[in-house]
């Protein structure tokens, strides 16, 4: 056997794959190209995401027309594969989310605390699902991921008063 014979497999797969990665460089030029003329933050999004789902349209259709449709069988391990890689592409920030529902519950952290987590000290300016933001001595802003701060060290010196019938 040459090569050759295995053109009608790798074709599609390489052609796809050009789709796809095509589809998504389009994607994040032309929000690029958007970001620079000032477009409206939703517009951005909304280019890139219609723009990347067009690129992974294409290249599912050029998979379909050379391959016929998937059987039940291959389906399912086609679906278990995408979810396993999604779920590690996405581990830190379900861990992030997961961290930010415990400390919005466990109300540890408001708007105005003085906090300080890992050498960095500030004041919290917004508390989000994924991370929290500080404004630092100096008046820059820090981005801290939930999950850091609640497996560090997290001193809030403005709770002291609020949270002493708590503890």
């Amino acid at each position: 056997m040459t090569w050759t014979t295995y053109v009608p497999t790798i074709l599609p797969i390489v052609a796809a794959t050009v789709l796809g990665v095509g589809g998504y460089v389009l994607a994040v030029s032309a929000a690029r190209w958007l970001r620079h003329r000032s477009a409206p933050p939703t517009a951005v999004r909304g280019v890139r995401l219609v723009v990347s789902l067009i690129g992974l349209l294409l290249a599912v259709a050029v998979l379909f027309v050379a391959f016929g449709p998937l059987t039940v069988t291959s389906g399912l391990t086609l679906s278990a594969v995408v979810g396993l890689a999604a779920t590690m592409a996405l581990q830190t920030l379900i861990g992030n989310i997961i961290a930010g529902f415990i400390l919005l519950r466990d109300r540890v952290l408001r708007l105005h605390d003085r906090v300080r987590i890992g050498g960095v000290s500030g004041t919290v300016v917004r508390i989000g699902l994924v991370t929290t933001r500080l404004r630092l001595d100096d008046g820059s802003i820090a981005s801290v991921s939930n999950s850091n701060l609640l497996s560090g060290p997290l001193v809030n010196e403005t709770a002291a008063a609020r949270l002493k019938d708590e503890i």
